[in-house]
């Protein structure tokens, strides 16, 4: 697969453990995503990262119960609620965590472990853009793991609240750089 500037370049793998939230303490964190389902989005996501040469590789979904929290308070951020609710100690070494839950304030977020991504993400649609929106947010998400910032360029990957799926080329060479750090960091015993 070349890059834009028509060089070639190999493929980077990374392995991702999705974790299905549940909750029967706070509904909004019991996803409602199959496994099927996740299949279908890391399939889009891959498709996107293609232009880059990544690869997210699914090693395992399973079912993670929520820590039981009392109610989020309207003065608490829904994502540090949500971070304070998934338990981290189920999280591979080997892999990248991706947890999915059914409804929080940001579509979706990645501050350190875990990704976090909401299956209802609000958005706003641009030209060749994204046709499943949470696999568009678990892609963006995955690009700050590779250290990518926001980029408000309307059909770009980076730009928030969009379902655009372009990288340019510097985005492009980053996450490359990053991935492959990343990838030698889960081989590590």
């Amino acid at each position: 697969m070349p890059l834009r500037s028509g060089e070639p370049f190999s493929l980077i793998s990374l392995r991702v453990r999705v974790h299905l939230m549940e909750s029967n303490a706070n509904p909004r964190l019991q996803t409602t995503l199959t496994e099927k389902e996740v299949s279908g989005i890391f399939d889009e996501v891959n498709a996107i990262w293609s232009q880059a040469g990544i690869r997210f590789e699914l090693e395992a979904i399973d079912r993670l119960q929520a820590l039981d929290l009392a109610p989020k308070r309207w003065f608490i951020k829904d994502r540090d609620w949500v971070k304070a609710a998934i338990p981290t100690n189920h999280f591979s070494p080997g892999s990248i965590d991706v947890c999915f839950v059914k409804d929080m304030g940001p579509n979706g977020f990645f501050y350190g472990e875990p990704v976090v991504v909401c299956e209802n993400p609000e958005f706003h649609k641009v030209s060749g853009g994204a046709k499943n929106p949470v696999a568009r947010v678990t892609a963006h998400e995955l690009g700050h793991v590779l250290f990518l910032q926001h980029l408000q360029e309307r059909t770009n990957l980076m730009a928030s609240g969009k379902n655009g799926v372009s990288l340019n080329p510097q985005e492009i060479k980053d996450a490359r750089n990053r991935a492959q750090e990343i990838a030698g960091q889960l081989s590590q015993p």
